[in-house]
């Protein structure tokens, strides 16, 4: 996921270098786009609960990942071609990027054209001190790309949490901007705050999975079997339906007793009936024959 991140006005340095010895005037802008080992901005403002800070740890960017990047210097992440100032080709070009200790800076002999000279004079003057760039991390890597941590702090009321990149995997440009606090609150940044929210959601139930004991588990993972045996039959656990299925066994076996006993009956009875007409008929044949 392609994100954004402003570095403060005052913090990147941006400059227009001194004129060199028989220059009239230098077009040499230089700063310093990428900082290692200090915290951003917030990246949530507007969250009610918790402040995110990022923190770009050293190491998260070679020098062979400056080499193969095609780095574009513009204006306010701008692609119209008129907003572009230098570009790094591959390190053949007019931007270069340099890696230090605790940041890579950037330097551009910025190009004659209206947009350039406007930027070239807006910076003499300070009007525009801010920078930022644009990069793609390893979120995905939890151990080895991105981890977040939560610490003790408290501000304003809200939780600090700390954003660890540990590795940046693709450079896209660096970009001289006007208003830092306002780019930070754009749709494009608010998105990418949300989807870092997210990460900590899930990093919350993964924590609070992880502190449980054996008897809570096996409880949430009885309820959560139950849950899933309901929705595959038809609102009942295995256990419940095997319990209905005795139980209905039971009064059919029950029903066929009852019927037996009842088919029993009927032939005892039956017989009694076939005995006492017997006798009758005995009785009768003798009583003719004493006669």
């Amino acid at each position: 996921m392609k994100q954004v991140r402003f570095i403060p006005n005052g913090v990147c340095g941006l400059q227009v270098r001194e004129p060199m010895e028989g220059q009239s005037e230098s077009r040499m802008v230089e700063g310093k786009p990428i900082i290692f080992g200090v915290r951003s901005v917030n990246l949530t403002p507007w969250s009610t609960t918790r402040k995110v800070y990022e923190v770009l740890e050293p190491g998260c960017i070679t020098n062979d990942l400056l080499q193969r990047s095609d780095v574009i210097l513009n204006i306010n992440h701008s692609s119209k071609v008129t907003d572009v100032l230098g570009r790094c080709n591959n390190g053949k070009g007019t931007l270069t990027l340099g890696l230090r200790e605790n940041y890579v800076e950037s330097g551009c002999e910025l190009p004659r054209t209206n947009a350039a000279n406007d930027t070239l004079e807006l910076i003499k003057r300070g009007d525009i001190s801010g920078m930022s760039f644009a990069f793609e991390d390893d979120w995905e890597d939890t151990e080895n790309g991105v981890s977040l941590e939560r610490t003790n702090e408290v501000e304003d009321g809200k939780e600090i949490w700390i954003r660890h990149v540990k590795r940046i995997t693709a450079l896209y440009d660096v970009s001289i901007v006007t208003h830092p606090a306002y780019e930070q609150t754009s749709v494009g940044t608010r998105e990418q705050g949300e989807a870092i929210d997210q990460a900590i959601e899930e990093q919350l139930k993964r924590e609070a999975a992880s502190q449980e004991t054996d008897e809570e588990r096996e409880a949430r993972e009885k309820a959560e079997r139950e849950q899933a045996e309901r929705e595959a039959n038809g609102g009942e656990t295995n256990a419940e339906k095997e319990a209905r299925e005795a139980k209905e066994r039971e009064e059919r076996e029950q029903a066929e007793r009852e019927a037996e006993e009842a088919r029993r009956l009927d032939e005892m009875e039956q017989r009694f009936r076939e005995q006492q007409a017997m006798r009758l008929r005995r009785k009768h044949l003798r009583s003719e024959i004493d006669f």
